[in-house]
């Protein structure tokens, strides 16, 4: 809970600051942000509650978010019902004029650290085109996240965070370009032999978007490089890259609809997945990975909507993989959601996935699940 103190620490900090703001010194500002007395820095706080009620029909090994790798294949049967508000969230955002232009500070936190500690989802420093610290991956396309109520949303998306040093150039009023550096991972099949896994170079992510009011599409890839240093001596290194194609289609005022679609080798680094395998002579090899994500959301009032959301991703398995090792999944999400007042909804949502393991064997779950959220400022 230590970084949930310093959050409290620093609201309190803010809040005597607030008291001490003159009526002139608001009165500039649009609604929702304050004005440090004696400074230029304006702030303000978000962030929303969320209460989620989930029953699973199935077995899942994922109570708190459908992650349907976590889905068992050994047939068992079993019922379960959960309550939770881990997904609730809390933001800083600082602005302040500069020379050199504006500069924003931003830090965000939720709940779904281990054993619903507060832990730290965004925390960056963005100027003149620049961006430091830690947030959306620029491989990814956060601009699509699937509005579901399901906080994991597809397993075969691309969805990461990374601290990086990221770049953005500007090619015209619709268009722009931007190259990072961002922390890698080393998440791979361990060989026999003992050793240890390195990451001796930053990822290199690139991605090109281009917006217009139809819509958007965006193109993004990534190169990076895997080691795997041997206790008895030499090394092993694995390159790895993928390519992502995104997007959104505005079809009408009420209707959007998303698209993403993955594939490379050592892909499963951009959403938590494994980025190698073991071939059969037990060397380390890229695991072959690609997906791809359809979603849907329908305004029926301006205060009733609906999103559905289908995913699939799969790996080509290498023939040193074990056969309970993770080969092809399947994600659905429908749901129903009401904003019955100015920043709150309260929603239904059943989501349906699927398991198939190297083996062959599979597995299945479904679950039903209720929220209730309210978004402050």
């Amino acid at each position: 809970m230590k970084n949930f103190y310093i959050y409290l620490c620093l609201f309190f900090v803010l809040s005597k600051s607030i008291k001490a703001q003159t009526a002139a010194d608001t009165s500039e500002l649009e609604p929702g942000w304050w004005k440090i007395p004696q400074t230029e820095t304006r702030f303000k706080v978000g962030g929303y509650v969320k209460f989620d009620l989930i029953h699973d029909f199935d077995p899942i090994a994922s109570p708190d978010f459908f992650d349907v790798s976590k889905i068992p294949t050994d047939n068992s049967e079993g019922e379960s019902t959960h309550m939770l508000a881990k997904e609730s969230r809390i933001n800083l955002d600082f602005r302040v004029p500069t020379k050199i232009g504006e500069l924003k500070a931003f830090i965000e936190g939720d709940f779904y650290g281990t054993s619903s500690v507060f832990r730290l989802r965004h925390a960056f420093v963005e100027i003149g085109g620049w961006l430091a610290g830690q947030t959306w991956s620029n491989f990814m396309d956060e601009t699509i996240i699937p509005n579901t109520l399901d906080f994991e949303k597809p397993s075969a998306y691309a969805f990461a965070r990374h601290t990086m040093l990221r770049y953005k150039f500007t090619i015209s009023k619709n268009s722009y370009f931007s190259l990072a550096i961002e922390e890698p991972s080393a998440l791979a099949q361990v060989p026999s032999q003992p050793g240890t896994f390195e990451s001796p170079l930053p990822d290199l992510t690139a991605r090109y978007r281009l917006s217009k009011e139809w819509g958007h599409i965006q193109l993004s890839g990534f190169i990076a490089k895997l080691r795997y240093r041997y206790t008895a001596g030499g090394k092993e290194d694995i390159a790895l890259y993928g390519f992502n194609l995104s997007g959104q289609i505005n079809f009408s005022k009420n209707d959007k609809f998303i698209y993403q679609g993955l594939i490379g080798p050592g892909l499963g680094r951009m959403r938590g997945g494994l980025s190698a395998g073991l071939d059969e002579t037990g060397k380390l090899k890229a695991l072959d990975d690609h997906g791809f994500t359809l979603g849907l959301q329908h305004d029926w009032s301006p205060s009733l909507f609906s999103c559905a959301v289908y995913n699939q991703g799969a790996v080509d398995n290498t023939a040193g993989q074990a056969a309970n090792s993770l080969h092809k999944l399947n994600y659905v999400a429908v749901d129903l959601q009401w904003k019955f007042i100015k920043n709150a909804l309260t929603g239904i949502e059943y989501l349906h996935g699927t398991r198939e393991d190297n083996d062959n064997s599979t597995g299945k779950a479904n679950r039903i699940q209720f929220s209730v959220k309210y978004t402050f400022n």
